[in-house]
Formats: structure tokens, sequence, C-alpha cells
């Protein structure tokens, strides 16, 4: 594992030490898990460019509205009921 020096304004590392406090966890462990997150939206959306370059924007806004148009609402599912669909119970 890497050990980084990181300079900050003083104002940016008390509201960062806040966020990692009201979370319970370490500053150390805040920054890595919010660069972390920053690194995989990054990412995420480089891929999804890359794959959707050649796709036609038209006709992929129709067929998400179609499968929108489809949904229905209702109550989310209880965690029992998500466990019991994962374990096949």
């Amino acid at each position: 594992m890497a050990t980084l020096s990181l300079r900050m304004r003083d104002d940016l590392k008390a509201k960062a030490q806040e966020l990692a406090s009201k979370q319970g966890v370490s500053l150390n462990s805040y920054i890595n898990a919010t660069l972390a997150a920053t690194v995989a939206q990054t990412e995420t959306l480089a891929m999804m460019g890359d794959r959707l370059s050649n796709v036609d924007r038209e006709q992929l806004h129709a067929r998400a509205m179609k499968f929108m148009s489809k949904t229905q609402s209702g109550t989310e599912p209880a965690p029992a009921e998500i466990e019991r669909a994962i374990s096949g119970k």
C-alpha cells in the first residue's frame, strides 16, 4: 500500500474530518472511499461512453421509454422477501 503526503486547505480538512466522523470512519478511510468512488465513476462513464459511441441515441431513447411505460408502480419488497428470493426458499 502506498503512503501519500497530502496538502489541503484547513477548512477542507475540517469538513472532511466532520463527514468522516459522522460516518464513523477515520479521515484516511473517508478519503480512500471518496477517491475510490470518484475513480469508479470516471471509469464507468468512460466505459459507457465507449459502448454508446456507435448507438443511435434516438432509438435507444425510444427503447428506454417503451421499457419504462411497461413498469408498474408498487411497494418495494421487504428485506425478508429479498432474502427468500436470493436463497430460493
